[in-house]
């Protein structure tokens, strides 16, 4: 019997550990809150995906995480959210604390923090500062909280 939790059990989660109660799942099971629409959460149970980050991230579809990025060859980038839906190539992070979806590479994912339930982290990683961003980015639209 495999361990992987249905598609409603996720979705329940989610919807748990979310003060949100705009979400809602779509008749073709994508899931949708506020404007943003994310397609039907996989399973990632074939052979090939067991012990992948993607099935290790869907299986946890609803918790709080701080997932780290690399980019480039040395830059490690934090974003933090609720882990809203996990896909092949992308997974995309709920931030509750300002009510963004983020999507992210999934493919530049190098560590995952898991938070027990209700518990955050002290510090909003996904407010860039200017020391840390590099240049040619798009910081200035990830700062529309922070005031100059």
């Amino acid at each position: 019997m495999s361990s992987f939790k249905s598609e409603r059990e996720l979705n329940t989660r989610f919807c748990a550990n979310s003060p949100n109660t705009q979400y809602r799942i779509n008749e073709d099971g994508s899931s949708q809150m506020y404007d943003f629409t994310a397609p039907p959460q996989q399973s990632f149970s074939s052979p090939e995906m067991i012990g992948s980050m993607q099935r290790i991230l869907a299986q946890n579809v609803g918790e709080y995480v701080v997932i780290e990025f690399l980019i480039g060859t040395g830059q490690i980038m934090r974003k933090q959210g609720l882990l809203y839906n996990v896909a092949t190539s992308f997974v995309v992070l709920y931030d509750d604390a300002v009510t963004n979806f983020i999507v992210c590479d999934i493919f530049s994912v190098k560590f995952v923090y898991f938070y027990l339930p209700g518990e955050r982290p002290n510090h909003n990683f996904n407010i860039l500062r200017e020391s840390n961003v590099a240049p040619y980015s798009t910081s200035n639209s990830n700062m529309r909280n922070q005031r100059r």
